[in-house]
């Protein structure tokens, strides 16, 4: 049998990244999870170091193998070069 891989759809950051888009606030990201979906689904850019970068820790993050914070470091970084986001 397989083994079972555990998975941290729930885990939240202390603070939320807002996206903004014209000057309005259209999203708030709370964590991993969101932010990876958001990155796949929303995100305008699908290539680049940065987006890959913010995919791979967001992953990482999601498996307990890396912090939730670095994931989060890692998607300010991304959408912070390609669109307005507001880090409370």
């Amino acid at each position: 049998m397989g083994s079972v891989i555990n998975v941290g759809f729930s885990l939240m950051w202390e603070t939320p990244v807002l996206i903004h888009k014209g000057g309005f606030c259209v999203k708030a990201i709370d964590g991993p999870r969101e932010a990876l979906r958001y990155l796949q689904q929303d995100f305008g850019q699908h290539s680049g170091q940065l987006y890959w970068n913010a995919v791979y820790s967001c992953k990482t993050a999601l498996r307990y193998r890396s912090a939730p914070e670095t994931a989060r470091r890692y998607f300010i970084i991304a959408c912070g070069n390609a669109t307005d986001i507001a880090v409370p």
